[in-house]
């Protein structure tokens, strides 16, 4: 996890707001019974400074090589969420996959 901050978020470190972990909620879909929602859910967090715009940053870690990561970024009620799947290989991480992306 200090490994893809380093790699991906250099740059806007000293402004990340909250820190923490997340996991996946499902629930049954509607129209594809087959495949559930997915609904990440925040669980423990850090907070490390208060500002309006807020940058929160959640971690999943599938395995030893993949991570899930939750980016909340934005004012409140007006903001992105945005959930992508990274695989580690020859020490750095490489964006796999954008899993959830909404507008808040």
């Amino acid at each position: 996890m200090k490994k893809w901050l380093l790699h991906y978020e250099f740059d806007t470190i000293k402004e990340i707001t909250t820190l923490g972990l997340f996991h996946w909620d499902f629930k049954p879909n509607r129209r594809k019974r087959e495949k559930p929602r997915r609904i990440p859910r925040v669980g423990g967090a850090c907070k490390l400074i208060e500002l309006s715009f807020k940058i929160s940053i959640y971690f999943f870690e599938i395995d030893a090589r993949t991570l899930h990561v939750y980016e909340s970024l934005g004012f409140s009620l007006a903001g992105s969420n945005v959930t992508k799947e990274y695989i580690f290989e020859g020490e750095k991480f490489t964006e796999k996959s954008v899993l959830l992306n909404s507008i808040t």
